[in-house]
């Protein structure tokens, strides 16, 4: 069980790639549902109107393209709170070791519950010498959450989620490659958050870890902060 979090949500305002704003923040003590719905919203409402695909585990949809056919992510706009055991952030900030002039959004949701992670995540990359590299990762197969524990000095709760490439415009990054996405929320008001991507094979180029106060990260437990594995 947590604890209800103190504290009144931030005003948002926009944070670019057309999507709704992003400043506002849950409380850090005990998230409430209504705050896990906002956090959806914000996640999901840049990539409206991808579709079709195949379903991963826990009703998923993910796009199954050829390497060579443009991506598009298919989480859809939502104003509902997801129940029980679940995650979800995003980012709109260029990776902590990018070169200069890279910028990235990177958004996701899902669950974590009896030990098992499904959802999905969509990443764009862009630099200034090369087009866009876009990336939908199928979060499946086994979860592992730690509570408590210290992270860039601060407490809070970490995830481990399994992933797969369900979509790729890379051609060394070909489907069906497997990786591991960590993610770190913090606990309390404000945002120290982190999140750290690794691939294998040709998706190597992908690894990339995100801090700052771009990064929104949400771990929860019916609507709660995740005191306890």
């Amino acid at each position: 069980m947590g604890t209800h979090r103190r504290g009144a949500p931030r005003r948002p305002h926009g944070h670019g790639r057309g999507s709704v704003g992003i400043s506002w923040s849950p409380p850090r003590v005990g998230a409430s549902a209504c705050a896990i719905a906002a956090l959806v919203v914000i996640c999901c409402a840049a990539a409206a109107g991808g579709s079709g695909g195949a379903r991963a585990r826990g009703g998923t949809r993910v796009a199954a393209v050829a390497t060579t056919t443009p991506v598009r992510c298919p989480l859809q706009p939502s104003s509902s709170s997801p129940g029980g055991e679940a995650w979800a952030f995003t980012e709109n900030g260029p990776p902590s070791s990018s070169p200069t002039g890279a910028s990235s959004y990177v958004h996701g949701r899902g669950t974590w519950g009896g030990g098992r992670g499904s959802g999905t995540i969509c990443r764009q990359d862009s630099e200034p010498s090369r087009p866009a590299r876009d990336v939908v990762l199928a979060v499946r197969g086994s979860s592992h959450v730690s509570a408590g524990v210290t992270r860039l000095g601060r407490r809070g709760v970490e995830l481990l989620l399994n992933v797969t490439v369900a979509a790729s415009d890379s051609p060394s990054c070909t489907l069906g490659t497997r990786g591991a996405v960590t993610l770190f929320a913090s606990y309390y008001q404000g945002h120290h958050d982190s999140l750290r991507f690794r691939f294998a094979s040709g998706c190597r180029t992908l690894a990339a870890t995100y801090t700052g106060s771009r990064l929104i990260a949400l771990i929860a437990r019916n609507g709660h902060q995740v005191n306890s594995a």
